[in-house]
């Protein structure tokens, strides 16, 4: 008994157990504080040779089974979705847009396209759950269409317009739930961006539709919408209403002030100026002076900040496309450069103007300097 007291032996015969049990009034052993040794021993030392068994087994790589991803995508569990929403998960999938949206600046869409779609699902999933209050459910039907525009502008950038579609559309049902014209024109303006690349019909009805209740907007949104407008115009080869739509663009960026919706931080001085220099590069393919679209291209890549890496690059590109014919030279000096810009980027776009750019050299093959960028340019679109 002495031994039982001072802790000596921690498990006594069934007899003992059984009459302790019934003086104390419990029902387990546990509760009397004994317990088997050798029993935790032989479960730490079970433990132990199935740790040592799967360090082994991770070492060797035998624990996989298929590929990495289908191995990982076997890891993958629903993070659950809250019964109610506030302005905590709101603010939770406004800095989502924003992270990717930057990272999309920085790096182009091919990088982080399918992780802004997981994320989206679940902040989609949140437009079932009750909202504190009617204001909240318009602030998180906003918050979930901005996530769906950068969701579908990545798509579009890295060649998947099957999915941008998808995603603007998603994100315009979004915008007109949460009563948000600004965000509503921002998404019918990509739509129009998209339908400009892909040389669709409905490009400049697009961009039009995106200019419906635009005394709403701010001038900068304004000045956006023409500049869109101006790049379906140019497609078409409608010149004179193309410089009206970018000299109404004009008008408005020098009126705009710098409050402006979290979708619209990124349309700068650079971005607006590089815009409607795409616009008029499109207009010298019907037979328009190309130096005005070098001008504000240039003006683009010299203004353009780090974090906008990808637009530079594109406007970079575009201006060289036009300079190779007036200095093959530094054209192709210039070209270099942009080809050690584009590769930090997974952009489907700057692959589809560095095509663009390898045809606009042909011409002048002959020059040493453009043909060793001609040379890089089909290895760069190899990688």
């Amino acid at each position: 008994m002495s031994k039982l007291e001072r802790g000596i032996h921690r498990w006594p015969n069934p007899v003992y157990r059984s009459a302790f049990r019934a003086v104390l009034g419990v029902e387990s052993d546990a509760e009397l504080g004994f317990y088997c040794p050798r029993a935790i021993g032989e479960e730490d030392d079970v433990h132990r040779r199935s740790f040592l068994g799967l360090g082994t087994a991770v070492a060797s790589g035998v624990v996989l089974s298929g590929s990495v991803s289908e191995f990982l995508a076997r890891a993958e569990s629903p993070t659950p979705v809250p019964q109610w929403v506030g302005r905590p998960e709101v603010a939770h999938v406004t800095q989502s847009a924003a992270t990717f949206s930057e990272w999309e600046h920085l790096y182009g869409g091919g990088l982080s396209r399918e992780a802004v779609g997981g994320q989206l699902r679940w902040a989609a999933g949140l437009l079932e759950a009750r909202c504190r209050t009617s204001v909240v459910r318009r602030e998180l039907h906003a918050a979930v269409g901005n996530l769906a525009e950068v969701a579908g502008w990545m798509s579009y950038d890295a060649g998947a317009h099957d999915s941008a579609d998808r995603y603007f559309r998603f994100g315009l049902y979004c915008a007109e739930r949460a009563e948000d014209q600004s965000l509503r024109a921002t998404i019918l303006s990509d739509m129009a961006r998209q339908a400009v690349s892909l040389r669709r019909e409905d490009a400049i009805e697009l961009a039009e539709l995106a200019q419906v209740r635009d005394d709403r907007l701010t001038a900068r949104e304004r000045s956006m919408l023409h500049v869109v407008r101006a790049r379906a115009l140019a497609r078409e080869g409608r010149i004179g209403e193309c410089l009206a739509a970018i000299e109404r663009a004009d008008e408005h960026f020098a009126h705009s002030v710098t409050e402006t919706p979290p979708w619209m931080e990124y349309y700068d001085a650079a971005e607006m100026r590089g815009d409607s220099g795409h616009a008029l590069f499109d207009l010298v393919h019907h037979g328009y002076d190309p130096h005005p679209a070098i001008h504000r291209l240039d003006f683009a890549v010299h203004h353009h900040t780090p974090k906008y890496a990808r637009s530079k690059t594109l406007s970079l590109i575009k201006s060289i496309t036009l300079q190779i014919n007036d200095d093959p030279g530094v054209a192709a000096h210039r070209g270099l450069e942009a080809l050690t810009q584009a590769q930090d980027l997974r952009s489907q776009r700057v692959r589809n103007y560095l095509r663009d750019l390898y045809a606009a050299t042909k011409p002048h093959a002959r020059y040493g300097d453009v043909t060793d960028l001609r040379h890089q340019i089909a290895k760069t679109l190899q990688r």
